[in-house]
């Protein structure tokens, strides 16, 4: 199936999530995203904050920061074609960017060594479905040493069948409401 149309079927079910079954999903991916998180040794992640029907993980990416004072989580700023990781000030209010996304008003900017990344949806081979307009694949092809990145999605958009493209950056690992798997 082509990622287009892929991307259209997937987000129609995603957004039809009833506000119950996607708090349960929810939840449950959290958990274990805190506990993935509990065990990794770096200080600094990037990861996003929510943005539609995307799984919530902000709740948890506090959690982590406020266990120890040396963390820093950075979140993307898309500037033109380009995105870059900028220094998230929890204490700080965000502005709402490119795409309804929200960002950091920091100048502060970071290369992290691991990398939560949204997914709309995740093919048998570890490849990412996004909103098409590449600024992770662009990212990750730039950035000076590849980052771990761990895809972020709700289980039923894991392990789909479509097909990646030359420019599409693999993913090393997934988080689900269903656990961790490395690919």
């Amino acid at each position: 199936m082509d990622k287009k149309s892929e991307r259209a079927r997937v987000l129609k079910e995603r957004n039809a999530l009833s506000p119950t079954k996607r708090a349960e999903l929810n939840s449950a991916l959290c958990r274990f995203l805190g506990s993935f998180l509990d065990t990794v040794e770096v200080q600094t992640i990037g990861a996003f904050l929510p943005i539609g029907s995307e799984p919530d993980i902000s709740q948890v990416l506090k959690r982590w920061l406020s266990a120890d004072s040396n963390r820093e989580v950075f979140l993307p700023v898309t500037e033109g074609k380009i995105m870059r990781f900028a220094f998230w000030d929890t204490a700080r209010p965000l502005k709402i960017g490119r795409f309804n996304v929200p960002e950091p008003t920091s100048d502060i900017y970071f290369e992290p060594p691991l990398l939560l990344v949204p997914c709309i949806a995740i093919n048998k081979g570890g490849y990412r479905l996004g909103y098409g307009a590449g600024y992770y694949d662009r990212y990750l092809s730039a950035c000076a040493e590849k980052p771990f990145t761990v895809g972020i999605c709700f289980s039923e958009f894991c392990s789909l069948d479509f097909e990646a493209q030359s420019f599409d950056a693999k993913l090393n690992a997934v988080i689900s409401d269903k656990g961790f798997s490395r690919f």
